[in-house]
Order: structure tokens, then sequence, then C-alpha cells
């Protein structure tokens, strides 16, 4: 992948964590950075994994590529940990001092 790939990935991944921020009720301060940073290495292992594969062939040459991030990939495997990241936020106990 090149520059332009990480690029997008990291803003998009930042944009997604920033809306997640704002439009859900938040359990931690920093929930976004979590978030972001989840996103952007689910896209990016999706994308590198998913079209070497061989387990994954049915999905492998899904979507147009931009300098060599596979688009499909990276979107479903971005939103699936991002997803699971930010459920495994919510479902953890507070810490003491954000208690309500």
């Amino acid at each position: 992948m090149g520059f332009l790939a990480y690029a997008g990935v990291i803003i998009v991944a930042l944009a997604a964590g920033l809306a997640v921020q704002y439009l859900t009720k938040m359990s931690l301060r920093r929930e976004w950075l979590i978030v972001a940073v989840s996103a952007a290495l689910g896209a990016i292992f999706a994308s590198e994994s998913f079209p070497g594969s061989t387990v994954f062939s049915g999905v492998k040459d899904w979507g147009p590529e931009i300098d060599g991030l596979v688009l499909i990939p990276a979107v479903i495997g971005a939103v699936l940990v991002a997803l699971a990241a930010d459920l495994g936020m919510r479902a953890s106990p507070r810490p003491a001092d954000q208690a309500t």
C-alpha cells in the first residue's frame, strides 16, 4: 500500500472515531481514539490479508483498489474491528474515577 492509501485510512478512521464519540453516549473520554485506531488496524489488516488469502478466495477481489488498498475488504474489516472494540468498551466496567 502506498502513502495515499494509508493517509486515507487514517483520515476515515479518525472521522469514524469522532462520529462515534459525538453521536453515541460515550463510556470513556478517549473512546474516539480507541475506535479510530482499531478501525485503521482492521482496514489495513483486511486489505493486506484478503487479496493473498486462499481461505477468503471468494472475497479477495471484491471492489476497486486504490493505491494498493482493496476497498471492500478494508471497509468490512474496519467496521467489524471497530464495532468489536466499541462494544467491548461499553460492556467493560467503568473505572472508579468515571463512575456516575
